[in-house]
């Protein structure tokens, strides 16, 4: 046996792993398109996962032009992943990301170009491993090097993205897996709300010694999001299809509610430039976007069905405010929110 045409694995915990970088982009995106993400110059980040094969696995993909995802001799860049990737963010350089990954790590990734080709990969530099289970949802600090993750383990993490150190460890922190966690925009890098099946969603401060409060109790929760024009509001999805408003200065009080869905929801995703659009997708083919300028009395204003399975990532461009969307029939979809849907279905609104 030739001993020297064997290719091993780099030591994890070596320089020759830190420096890897994979020889290249893989030949296809899998089918499975779970996230996207817009760096505030309009590159977009895609995760997607194969979810059918003896090995689940997954990929990150770089594309400059939103429209061309996921067209994989379009993109810039991509990377194999060890296991399915569930969600995924720039950080503030926007040069790395940080993904969460089904096998319990926090990866970072740094793109970064050949020294003698104008070619472009993405390379480790670093990773932990310190949740059980899967990694559902990671959110960024804006402004400080913190990122927190949520995990099927009901644990949350506040990390270091510096030095991949995880500085806060709430176990449990939830009753039930952490279906979401989602940073308070603007905030110096401290408080953040997140959500769990046990019915609560929850508002933590790291800078207190008993850092949790509850500020929802409502059946069995899958999602939230902020409202970036009001920094008190939260809105919070459940798995009846409801998406509840909450100021969270009055515990367990809702502002409102909607029945989008009929189905458990998935992501809520607030517009880029704060018109107070927020969109909406579920275990459904359907995209929505409701109008909340008032929060007491939000109303569905556009409806979308193109997609064919599940839809799972949103995210809206930084520049033209323009919705996309990505789901399991391994297409991103561009929507134009400012015109009224042909396929509108009122939604009853319940204000509280």
């Amino acid at each position: 046996m030739d001993y020297e045409a064997v290719e091993l694995e780099p030591n994890r915990n070596a320089e020759a792993y830190r420096n890897y970088q994979p020889t290249a982009v893989p030949t296809q995106t899998d089918k499975f398109l779970d996230f996207i993400q817009f760096s505030s110059d309009g590159h977009l980040l895609l995760g997607c996962s194969n979810l059918t094969g003896r090995y689940w696995s997954g990929s990150l993909w770089y594309f400059l032009d939103a429209d061309a995802a996921p067209d994989v001799e379009k993109c810039l860049t991509g990377v194999e992943c060890e296991t399915g990737v569930c969600d995924g963010k720039f950080l503030k350089d926007e040069q790395r990301v940080i993904v969460g990954e089904d096998s319990g790590s926090v990866q970072i990734l740094a793109l970064t170009e050949a020294a003698d080709e104008h070619i472009f990969h993405f390379s480790p530099i670093g990773s932990s491993c310190e949740h059980d289970d899967s990694i559902v949802s990671i959110s960024v600090f804006k402004d400080k090097p913190r990122a927190v993750s949520g995990s099927f383990d009901t644990n949350i993490k506040v990390w270091d993205v510096e030095t991949l150190v995880a500085e806060h460890t709430y176990r449990p922190a939830h009753l039930h897996i952490v279906t979401d966690v989602a940073v308070r925009p603007n905030d110096e890098g401290s408080v953040f709300a997140s959500c769990s099946l046990d019915g609560t969603a929850v508002l933590w401060d790291t800078r207190n010694t008993k850092p949790a409060s509850i500020f929802l109790r409502d059946g069995r929760l899958t999602s939230l999001a902020w409202q970036p024009s009001q920094s008190e509001i939260v809105c919070v999805g459940s798995e009846s299809g409801k998406v509840i408003f909450v100021d969270i200065r009055q515990a367990n009080q809702k502002l409102s509610e909607v029945a989008c869905f009929k189905r458990p929801l998935q992501r809520l995703q607030f517009d880029a430039n704060g018109i107070n659009h927020l969109a909406a997708c579920s275990d459904d083919s359907l995209v929505r976007v409701l109008d909340c300028t008032d929060s007491a009395s939000p109303s569905v204003c556009y409806t979308d069905d193109r997609h064919n399975d599940f839809v799972r990532g949103l995210a809206w461009h930084p520049k033209s405010n323009q919705l996309y969307s990505c789901g399991w029939d391994k297409q991103v979809l561009a929507h134009n929110t400012n015109i009224a849907s042909p396929s509108f279905i009122h939604m009853e609104v319940n204000e509280i």
